[in-house]
């Protein structure tokens, strides 16, 4: 998968190559693949990266990042239906403990900037929230990030 970039007057715009031609379209494998694969060769606490949250409490890994489409409602669209754009919305949970001599919160930093790179300057989504969560267990730090683009039938995702 790779990412052009193209600017115009209204909108800066990112488009995944290999886009459908009808419907809402579904990019979430394609990111979530391209995450997985980022912020694994990037990172060096080999964080654990899920599209859903573990079950099982006893084997929660840590660092874990966890990414989800939250939400891809219609927000625009011409009469004919033809052209139509989605509002696409990503959630990001990152858990960290203590590694050793490293802190969590380093680690959490690491993998704040890891998601940032992909979310923000890869695909050019906004990022909405970027915050620390309170967590049960405080032994673990946990942050949330969400973003947030429009996207249209042909994969094209404009950062407004």
């Amino acid at each position: 998968m790779s990412v052009v970039i193209c600017k115009s007057r209204l909108a800066m715009f990112f488009c995944i190559e290999g886009g459908k031609t009808m419907g809402m379209p579904d990019v979430y494998d394609e990111i979530f693949d391209y995450a997985d694969k980022y912020i694994k060769q990037n990172s060096v606490y080999s964080p654990v990266v899920l599209d859903s949250e573990p079950q099982e409490v006893n084997t929660f890994p840590s660092p874990l990042v966890v990414i989800q489409e939250t939400d891809n409602p219609l927000v625009d669209e011409d009469l004919t239906k033809g052209d139509q754009q989605y509002q696409i919305e990503y959630e990001i949970k990152i858990y960290a403990t203590d590694k050793g001599s490293v802190a969590k919160q380093i680690i959490i930093q690491e993998l704040k900037k890891l998601v940032n790179d992909i979310f923000d300057v890869h695909y050019g989504m906004y990022r909405r929230a970027c915050k620390p969560t309170p967590n049960a267990d405080r032994d673990v730090d946990r942050l949330y990030m969400r973003f947030n683009a429009i996207i249209d039938k042909n994969k094209t995702i404009y950062r407004r």
